[in-house]
């Protein structure tokens, strides 16, 4: 591949139908429709979602969200910000900007309030009491849940329903196909295929819009083996870099330690919090696996649990271990984790008095389109929260469950920014274009065999282990890839995938450091002069340009 195209479709703007919003949102998990909710009333909006409301990967959140609040929980109240704030710092890996931690924790307590304004049911632990459980690298019991391990699925119903009341315009089955930019660079709008019953192919529409916000998701369908749905390809984070957008931190990519290994795609995740309530991970001879690795035990930080199984799994020859949580009382298990016993009884396995099968698989990518604390990118009038953002709260390695409270922090800010700039006013039409030329579309590749191929690919070579010399051949192969594919949506999946993981190995090669998810088996160590955060952008010829992002320390962004 000579370099990474301008955009996925050459299209006349003249030529086709349009629709004009103040603001377009695309991405209807809890960081879009929080973001769709928090836009100031008289700006119209369009939310664009790639499929169905309530198909994203918001739904699969189980363990639930992380916040420091003043409304009552249950248990000791010997928590705080500040305490939050030095876990999140502390999983990060001395890569967190301290900046957006704090925004974080101390807009934790708004966030929640709004949820629950919005409908939201937390669950109670009695008298009026939210109830509250402790996951890995948390120092104190934070997560607040809701439907015991249904908490995602509870936020997406309720912000649904309230977008559904606001009256928020939405447009499914609506794929991102690329961003529309001005003369000037800023973004004019976006490029949206949508299906066409009457056509052999998508129908392409242009959304013209003085704000477009990002609210996409992940990448998680990079690997083989994920947590994510299939729609989780990266598309708005490729289209972003594609019109010029600066990403970072696209190294570092977190693998959940327990997965339901079971043959099935995306895989079914196995709450951290129920080793919050008791459960520990053995090996396949019963030996427990956590024992002396951490002072956290079974609770350490997700990127230091998954690396010790992998080298269990590795050292035994084993492709899976076992979450074993026949120790904490079959009541509690059946109250709390209702949707993963069910997972598992499906499969044929009973958790209640038999240990569950789990292995790493692909979970949250810390990297995305690089923004400020108002969630600007580096395009004028871009902007991208949840997923697809990278605002620098998870450093090298996310804090369990901080992940919601982020997409809906953020989302609040990108409100209060868009009320504060200027009033929409008419888009220049005319001087608008889709940026540089698309590739060319000759030998298409087949999107199907090269999706599977680049995510075994990068499962092998740039997964949980990694090394120069594995990124290396990942490097190459990803280089001799198709560069275009047949224009539809699978096609554009498997163009964004390729230009994703390239970056991802690019950026990954030259960290020749293990710093939180990123672990390179060649340089086990962390290295202070890599304290930096990467990004990467592309230049017109489609080349890659990497630059260095100094991380401000605590004492820096308190003083």
């Amino acid at each position: 591949m000579s370099g990474l195209p301008g955009r996925l479709v050459a299209a006349d703007p003249s030529r086709l139908p349009t629709v004009e919003v103040d603001v377009l949102v695309v991405g209807s998990g809890v960081a879009g429709l929080s973001t769709a909710l928090a836009l100031p009333p008289g700006r119209s909006v369009l939310l664009a979602t790639k499929g169905r409301l309530g198909e994203g990967a918001t739904r699969y959140a189980q363990g639930g969200i992380a916040a420091v609040t003043s409304a009552g929980t249950a248990g000791a109240q010997d928590d705080s910000a500040s305490r939050h704030l030095d876990d999140t710092l502390a999983a990060g890996a001395g890569l967190c900007d301290p900046a957006a931690v704090l925004v974080l924790v101390e807009e934790a307590d708004r966030a929640v309030a709004d949820l629950r304004g919005r409908g939201v049911r937390f669950d109670q632990a009695g008298g009026g009491l939210l109830a509250r459980t402790v996951e890995g690298g948390h120092s104190r019991p934070r997560i607040l849940h809701a439907g015991g391990d249904a908490t995602g699925a509870e936020i997406e119903r309720a912000l649904v329903a309230a977008a559904l009341a606001a009256g928020v315009r939405v447009a499914e089955h609506a794929f991102l196909v690329d961003l529309v930019t001005d003369a000037a660079g800023a973004v004019a709008g976006a490029l949206l295929a949508e299906p066409d019953g009457a056509a052999a192919g998508p129908s392409l529409r242009l959304v013209w819009a003085g704000v477009v916000v990002l609210a996409s998701g992940g990448a998680g369908q990079l690997w083989t083996d994920t947590t994510n749905p299939a729609l989780s390809t990266g598309d708005g984070v490729a289209a972003a870099l594609r019109a010029g957008a600066a990403l970072a931190d696209l190294e570092f990519v977190q693998f959940h330690p327990t997965a339901l290994h079971v043959p099935v795609d995306p895989r079914p995740l196995i709450s951290e919090a129920m080793r919050g309530e008791g459960a520990v991970l053995r090996d396949t001879n019963g030996e427990l696996v956590m024992a002396g690795r951490h002072p956290l035990g079974d609770l350490a930080p997700r990127d230091v649990v998954t690396r010790a199984m992998a080298a269990r799994m590795a050292a035994l020859g084993a492709d899976h271990l076992w979450l074993d949580a026949t120790g904490v009382p079959g009541e509690r298990l059946e109250e709390r984790f209702p949707t993963i016993l069910a997972r598992c009884r499906a499969a044929g396995i009973e958790p209640t008095t038999d240990p569950i099968p789990v292995s790493p698989a692909a979970h949250y990518l810390m990297g995305g389109v690089h923004t400020d604390l108002d969630g600007r990118t580096s395009v004028p009038g871009l902007y991208a929260v949840g997923e697809a953002a990278c605002t620098g709260v998870h450093g090298a390695n996310r804090l369990a469950s901080n992940s919601l409270l982020e997409g809906i922090v953020f989302a609040a800010r990108i409100g209060r920014a868009v009320a504060a700039g200027p009033a929409p006013g008419a888009n220049a039409h005319a001087a608008a274009g889709s940026g540089s030329p698309a590739g060319p579309p000759a030998e298409a590749g087949e999107p199907a065999a090269t999706r599977a191929a680049l995510r075994r690919l990068m499962t092998a070579r740039a997964g949980v282990l990694r090394s120069a010399a594995g990124l290396a051949v990942a490097a190459e192969t990803l280089a001799g890839l198709p560069a275009a594919f047949a224009a539809r949506p699978d096609g554009w999946e498997a163009a964004n995938l390729v230009q994703l993981a390239t970056a991802l190995v690019h950026l990954a090669a030259r960290r020749e450091e293990s710093r939180g998810a990123h672990w390179r088996e060649d340089f086990p160590d962390p290295v202070e002069a890599w304290r930096v955060r990467q990004t990467i952008t592309r230049d017109p010829d489609g080349g890659l340009v990497v630059g260095a992002l100094p991380v401000p320390t605590l004492a820096d962004v308190a003083g």
